[in-house]
């Protein structure tokens, strides 16, 4: 039997390790979370690009975007040709990649995305490819946007960390 001062620390210890579990758990992380009509999932990347074809000029587009609070920033744009929805007031970076890179700094509170396989709509991160036109129909509505929730949230809801696929 344990004599009571060793049972007060061992109850002090489950109690502070129970308390420390708690404040662990509860303390609110950020992360993207990606709704559709009867879709949601969350993740913790920060940095994302979404890539398309444009559908007057057939040339690959892609925003990137990384999480800044509780907004995303669009930091810059790439596109190959000049046409309809081009930047006309943003610094141009210059690059050697064939590509016209464009940095526009605009703080977004949410992205609302029409998917298509048309366009191929994609998400691209530091953990693959979503080709979000092979997993939703065409047309269908997604919003992107930066929440903040506990962190037992994140085990509790669909990672999209598992829709992406190493290239």
């Amino acid at each position: 039997m344990l004599s009571t001062p060793r049972n007060k620390l061992v109850l002090m210890t489950l109690g502070a390790t129970a308390a420390l579990s708690v404040i662990v758990f509860t303390r609110p992380v950020t992360v993207l979370q990606l709704t559709s009509t009867d879709f949601q999932c969350i993740s913790t990347v920060q940095l994302f690009e979404l890539q398309w074809i444009h559908s007057v000029e057939k040339e690959l587009w892609r925003e990137a975007f990384q999480i800044s609070g509780q907004e995303l920033l669009l930091t810059t744009t790439q596109f190959k040709t000049f046409g309809a929805g081009t930047p006309s007031n943003a610094d141009l970076i210059a690059t050697n990649d064939g590509w016209l890179h464009y940095r526009i700094d605009r703080l977004l509170p949410h992205i609302d995305w029409i998917t298509s396989s048309h366009v191929e709509s994609t998400i691209l991160t530091e953990l693959g490819t979503w080709p979000l036109y092979q997993d939703f129909a065409d047309y269908a509505e997604i919003q992107l946007q930066v929440i903040q929730a506990p962190r037992w949230h994140y085990f509790t809801q669909e990672s999209c960390d598992d829709y992406f696929k190493k290239s």
